[in-house]
């Protein structure tokens, strides 16, 4: 399961939610998909019942401990059924090219390095923020209420806090980390980290673990922006979002996590 978090044009206004990557790639509005859901069975306040079953919020089903995980589970499964019959309402999962992908976690309750240093949880950015320096490729574990850690998701740290993928996966990534820099590709194996390491303490709260980038590339120019990619794919899969031609990528190869794709500054 991939979740995360997508704003979106509804009229003159946005809708910002939690959303499950579908096969199809659509993207499953999971609060509405469940409230609907919840209709159809007979509860009359549906609404506000998938509120609390199946929050528009990733931190609010992380706070919700492992039963809100399973609810958000089962919702995007339906939802996955849904899709495969060819009835499932744009409104309800609109295509990836309609929306803009945010970070998967946009305001951790807090934010550390494994080593237990604090980072700055406000100054958590996403896919389109600029990079000041080369990038050093990492992984986010995030919690659940209770201590368990919910998933992993790409990151980097930058800057005193650090720059989260756009997809959180329940199950420990396989593949590698890779960055490449023009022609130069480096690679580590996520064996390395042999397996997950201790959970987050909380509900909400990342620990990312950002080790050194692969040795021998040349470092990109300053000041670049990482973006996630949408137009070219690689074997991970695409990541989502908008960008001109790319001289540098960071990314996940080999579950789908996704990709940072470093483009030159506009």
């Amino acid at each position: 399961m991939y979740l995360g978090t997508a704003a979106w044009a509804e009229g003159p206004s946005e809708r910002r939610a939690l959303v499950a990557r579908l096969a199809s790639g659509r993207l499953a509005d999971l609060n509405r998909i469940e409230a609907l859901r919840l209709r159809k069975l007979g509860e009359l306040d549906a609404e506000r019942l998938a509120d609390a079953l199946v929050p528009p919020s990733l931190r609010r089903v992380l706070e919700g401990g492992p039963r809100a995980l399973a609810r958000a589970r089962q919702t995007a499964a339906y939802a996955e059924k849904w899709d495969r019959r060819g009835t499932l309402p744009l409104g309800l999962a609109p295509a990836p090219d309609a929306v803009d992908l945010l970070p998967c976690l946009p305001r951790p309750a807090a934010l550390r390095r494994l080593d237990g240093q604090s980072l700055d949880r406000l100054g958590v950015r996403g896919p389109g923020a600029e990079l000041t320096g080369p990038p050093q490729p990492g992984l986010a574990a995030l919690g659940l209420a209770g201590g368990a850690i919910a998933g992993f998701c790409l990151a980097l740290e930058e800057v005193g806090s650090a720059i989260l993928g756009a997809w959180l996966t329940d199950e420990w990534p396989t593949g590698s980390l890779e960055l490449r820099v023009d022609a130069a590709r480096r690679s580590a194996p996520l064996r390395a980290w042999g397996g997950p390491g201790p959970a987050p303490a909380a509900g909400g709260r990342g620990a990312a673990a950002a080790p050194a980038p692969p040795q021998g590339l040349p470092p990109p120019a300053p000041r670049r922006r990482a973006a996630p990619q949408r137009r070219l794919r690689y074997p991970g899969g695409a990541a989502g979002g908008r960008g001109a031609a790319s001289d540098g990528a960071v990314g996940q190869n080999g579950s789908g996590l996704g990709h940072f794709k470093t483009i030159k500054r506009s």
